[in-house]
């Protein structure tokens, strides 16, 4: 196979965000869905659809281009989903796990994001806080918890979610200053 200019070009942009994008799916892939492929593996297919959306990401030189990545990432988190929920074998949803252990990516994103709240505590005030949390991220409305959770869990930057919103960047600042403000009301006296 020949190497051709746009194959090396998606191969370079792949080495310069892969990290970044082994994360977010790492974060947003469904629990039923890790019980039967590793983020790695969603990765791979990523990866092979950015092959088949080459036009798609030369193309719109205003949005970031890991802001399209992204994209495609969760369209192929959801693609992966379908195909293995609608396999017909054994039945996904029947499939034992051991909800929020250590190992589970999202509660991992969510203490990153407690202890970035505040100082170093002993280990049982960091778990009455990632539990405080926990039940706040969930009280709060959808637009809060999507702008905190692409700041902080997928490590976007402002000018990143206001692409990947749809809306102005200084909106994008507005509502993550607002969604702070909110978590803050809900989580107690906690310096922010």
């Amino acid at each position: 196979m020949t190497e051709t200019p746009e194959n090396l070009w998606l191969a370079e942009l792949w080495l310069e965000h892969r990290d970044r994008l082994v994360r977010l799916i790492a974060t947003r892939m469904p629990p039923v869905l890790l019980r039967r492929m590793s983020p790695d593996d969603v990765a791979q297919e990523t990866y092979l659809a950015c092959g088949r959306r080459m036009k798609y990401l030369q193309e719109h030189g205003d949005v970031p281009v890991f802001v399209k990545l992204r994209k495609l990432a969760l369209q192929t988190i959801t693609d992966m989903e379908r195909k293995h929920l609608g396999a017909g074998k054994r039945d996904a949803m029947k499939e034992s796990f051991l909800a929020e252990s250590d190992n589970d990516v999202s509660v991992n994103a969510l203490s990153r994001f407690a202890s970035s709240l505040v100082g170093p505590r002993t280990h049982l005030e960091r778990m009455e806080l990632l539990e405080q949390t926990r039940n706040a991220m969930r009280e709060l409305s959808d637009t809060d918890r999507e702008i905190l959770e692409l700041r902080h869990f997928e490590d976007l930057s402002n000018a990143e979610c206001a692409a990947a919103l749809g809306i102005d960047v200084k909106a994008a600042s507005i509502r993550y200053i607002r969604a702070l403000k909110r978590m803050k009301e809900l989580i107690g006296n906690i310096s922010l």
